[in-house]
């Protein structure tokens, strides 16, 4: 994926520095919708969903709060997992 096409809620968002955004971009692959509803089932992941219902806003940033953790881990598939949650 090219940086261009980052979705503009990554490339704007300043919780990522350069450095994710552009590790986020080097992936081959999106994770399909079935590989990002097999997570939502993970406890770490269920209870950010559920903390933050009716607060879109809160819920995003601490999503990606979560992503960024599997950044810094190398687990960049998940953190995309994640951020299409």
């Amino acid at each position: 994926m090219d940086y261009n096409q980052l979705p503009p809620f990554i490339r704007e968002s300043n919780i990522f520095t350069e450095n994710e955004k552009i590790k986020l971009a080097q992936i081959e692959r999106l994770p399909t919708p079935h590989e990002v509803d097999d997570i939502t089932s993970l406890p770490e992941i269920y209870e950010l969903l559920n903390a933050f219902i009716g607060d879109q806003s809160a819920r995003n940033t601490h999503l990606q709060l979560k992503a960024k953790e599997y950044l810094q881990d190398n687990q960049v598939d998940m953190a995309w997992k994640v951020l299409l949650v």
